[in-house]
């Protein structure tokens, strides 16, 4: 039963790859074969990334130099660019436009103030719309009720508790001489 726990033994074989046993000039050969290689890759990644370097720099580059080209031959794209530098602001031309730019933001705030004031006016408008059509409908259910009560048969039976009847015969004018 000893046997089951008992190490077996292995030859052993100091070997990196492959089944044959290397010699110490082999494996130092294989080593620096390694080394040698894994330079090699990193110099060649270096010199990779430089070269993508590169051509991001010159492409950005010309990128920039044809944007700036079709802007100078754009009047619109000139503006826009001195409008979002902030050239226009220091001209000579802006000085002498500065109240009529005050006159057109002045119109810009009234035309913003009457909307909200045509908007308030309309608000006002439909709740004195509601509140005439409450008071129209009141008006309509009083009046309703009014004819009901003046209606012959209910003033009978409300003069008959008095003790009152409506005559049979039609009144009579009487006549004045007028001597």
């Amino acid at each position: 039963m000893l046997r089951f726990f008992k190490k077996k033994s292995r030859p052993k074989a100091t070997q990196e790859n492959g089944n044959k046993l290397l010699t110490r000039k082999e494996k130092a050969d294989r080593k620096e074969a390694h080394e040698l290689a894994l330079l090699t890759a990193k110099a060649a990644k270096e010199e990779a990334a430089v070269k993508v370097r590169q051509v991001r720099d010159s492409s950005s580059k010309t990128l920039t130099d044809k944007t700036e080209e079709s802007i100078e031959n754009n009047g619109t794209g000139k503006i826009f660019k001195d409008i979002l530098s902030g050239k226009f602001l220091t001209s000579d031309g802006i000085t002498s436009h500065i109240p009529y730019l005050l006159f057109v933001t002045s119109l810009f705030l009234v035309y913003i103030s009457l909307g909200y004031k045509f908007e308030n006016i309309e608000r006002e408008k439909k709740r004195t719309e509601r509140a005439l059509e409450e008071v129209t409908s009141e008006y309509k259910t009083l009046r309703s009720e009014l004819e009901s009560r003046l209606q012959q048969s209910r003033v009978e039976s409300a003069t008959a508790d008095l003790g009152l009847q409506q005559p049979k015969s039609p009144p009579t004018l009487l006549k004045l001489d007028a001597k």
